[in-house]
C-alpha cells in the first residue's frame, strides 16, 4: 500500500517566536555595533566640540539600544531605523562645522586672552563670562559680530548697566543658536543624497552577508535595491523614499530568513522522526524549480519501505509512504503524524489525502508528493 498527504506545518507558537526574536536580535545587534564604531569614532575625532547636541542623542540613543536589544529586541530594531539616518548626517555635519568654525574659534580665543589682559573692570569681566558660556563654535560664529559690537560699545563708555548686557548677550545668542540650527539643516539637506548612497551600499552589503537558502529570493532583493541606486540617481527617487524601502527590505530578508529557519527547524525534526521508525535518511536537498522553492528528504528501509517528504517555505508539508505490504503503511504514518507533534512540536493540520494506492506495487512509485502552493 502507499499514501500520500498534505498538511500545514506550524512549529510551536514559543518556539518559532524565539526564532524571530534571535533573528531580529542579531541584526538589530549589528547595527549597534556598527553605529557604536561610528560613535566611538566621532567622540576621538571631536565632534562633540561642534555637534555637542547631536552627540549627546546618539549617546542616549545606542545606550537605549543597548538595553532593548536583551529586553524588547522589537523595540530595540525600530530604534536602529531611527538611529540610522541621523547618524548617517552627522559626519557631514560635523565635517562641515569644523572647516568653517575652526579658524573663528581660534581667533576668538586669542581675543579673549588679550581682551582679558587689558580689561579687568566688572563690566568687562562679565563680558567675557558670557563670552566663555558660549562652548558651541558654530554658535559663536554666528554671534561674534554682535558681541564684538557690544564690547565697541563697553569700551567706548556707551554701555554701563551690567543688567542691560545680559539682556543683549542673550539675545544676541539665542538669535546666533537659530542661525546655527537654520545651518545644520541646510548642511543635512545637501548631504542627504551622498547619505542615501551609504544607505544603499550598507543595505547591498549585508544582503551578500545572508545565507539565504532561496537564491532567487536574494536575486529579487539585489534587484531592488540596483533600482533604488538607479532611481536615486536619476532624480526619480529622493532620500526619504530610500530610507523607507530600504527599512521595508531589511524587514523582509529578515522574514525570509526566519521562514528558511523554522523550515530547517522542523526538516530536523521530520529527519529524527524518520530515524526513529528505522529509516535511512538521504541529504535533505533544497529544490528550485518551476518557480517552486522546497526541501525534499528521501527516506529508506532495506525493505525497500519508503518516505518522500516535501517542505516549502509557507508551512505546508507533503509526503508519500509508499512500498508497504497491507495496510502496515497507515501505522507508519499514524505514528510519524503523532511524534511530530508530541515529541518535536511541529503542529500538523488540514490534513489532504493527496493520493492513494492499496496494491502492494505501487504503480506510482516514482512519483514525489506535490504542495499545492508555490513556495517563491
Amino acid at each position: 500500500m502507499s499514501r500520500s498527504y498534505e498538511y500545514s506545518y506550524a512549529l510551536e507558537a514559543a518556539r518559532r517566536r524565539q526564532i524571530y526574536l534571535n533573528r531580529i536580535s542579531s541584526t538589530t545587534e549589528q547595527f549597534y555595533s556598527r553605529y557604536m564604531e561610528q560613535y566611538t569614532r566621532m567622540k576621538r575625532d571631536g565632534f562633540a566640540t561642534y555637534i555637542p547636541s547631536e552627540m549627546n542623542r546618539l549617546e542616549s540613543d545606542l545606550s537605549r539600544l543597548r538595553a532593548m536589544l536583551i529586553s524588547d529586541p522589537e523595540e530595540a530594531r525600530e530604534l536602529s531605523y531611527t538611529v540610522g539616518p541621523y547618524i548617517r548626517s552627522m559626519s557631514s555635519l560635523a565635517s562641515a562645522a569644523r572647516e568653517q568654525f575652526d579658524r573663528a574659534e581660534r581667533l576668538r580665543a586669542e581675543n579673549l586672552r588679550l581682551e582679558r589682559e587689558q580689561h579687568q573692570n566688572e563690566l568687562v569681566q562679565a563680558y567675557f563670562e558670557i563670552l566663555k558660556s558660549i562652548n558651541n563654535p558654530i554658535v559663536v560664529n554666528y554671534s561674534a559680530s554682535d558681541l564684538q559690537a557690544l564690547k565697541k560699545e563697553i569700551d567706548a563708555g556707551t554701555l554701563t548697566d551690567k543688567s542691560e548686557l545680559v539682556t543683549r548677550a542673550k539675545a544676541i545668542t539665542a538669535n546666533a543658536e537659530k542661525k546655527a540650527n537654520e545651518w545644520k539643516s541646510q548642511t543635512i539637506s545637501r548631504n542627504r543624497q551622498a547619505n542615501a548612497i551609504e544607505v544603499i551600499n550598507d543595505a547591498e552589503t549585508r544582503l551578500r552577508s545572508k545565507s539565504i537558502e532561496n537564491k532567487e529570493k536574494t536575486q529579487q532583493f539585489l534587484d531592488r535595491i540596483n533600482q533604488l541606486r538607479s532611481g536615486l540617481a536619476e532624480g526619480k527617487v529622493d532620500a526619504e523614499t530610500v530610507e523607507k524601502q530600504i527599512t521595508a527590505l531589511e524587514t523582509e530578508v529578515d522574514d525570509t530568513l526566519i521562514s528558511e529557519e523554522t523550515r530547517r527547524e522542523t526538516v530536523k525534526a521530520i529527519i529524527k522522526q524518520l530515524r526513529t521508525q528505522e529509516f535511512t535518511v538521504e541529504k535533505p536537498q533544497v529544490v528550485q524549480t518551476d518557480g517552486k522553492n522546497y526541501v525534499k528528504i528521501v527516506a529508506k528501509q532495506p525493505s525497500g519501505k519508503r518516505a518522500i517528504c516535501n517542505i516549502d517555505l509557507h508551512g505546508k508539508i507533503a509526503y508519500k509512504f509508499d512500498n508497504y505490504e497491507g495496510m502496515t503503511c497507515l501505522k507508519d504514518i499514524e505514528k510519524f503524524n503523532i511524534d511530530l507533534q508530541q515529541v518535536y512540536s511541529v503542529k500538523l493540520s488540514d490534513e489532504r489525502v493527496l493520493w492513494s494506492n492499496p496494491d502492494k506495487l505501487d504503480k506510482d512509485a516514482t512519483s514525489t508528493p506535490r504542495t499545492d502552493r508555490r513556495g517563491k
